[in-house]
């Protein structure tokens, strides 16, 4: 048994369906690395999370490329 369509429900749906904010970032892929805190800086909180994708607006591979950096500038003691 389904639930009834309530009119909550139906703007989750909405909510849900929004495009992402396609952020124009000009950020050549060799500027991202690990050496590079200040650039990394900008895809964390204050207190060190990784933003998600739909907050940052960046495709996915570049993503995927600044998850890496900012994991590795964490292990060499670079970006807390």
């Amino acid at each position: 048994m389904s639930t009834p369509k309530t009119p909550q429900r139906k703007s989750n749906f909405r909510r849900a369906n929004r495009a992402m904010p396609h952020r124009r970032l000009d950020i050549s892929t060799d500027a991202i690395d690990f050496k590079n805190p200040d650039l990394l800086k900008k895809f964390t909180t204050e207190s060190g999370k990784i933003l998600p994708r739909r907050m940052t607006g960046v495709a996915a591979h570049l993503h995927r490329k600044i998850t890496k950096a900012i994991k590795r500038s964490r292990n060499v003691l670079l970006m807390k």
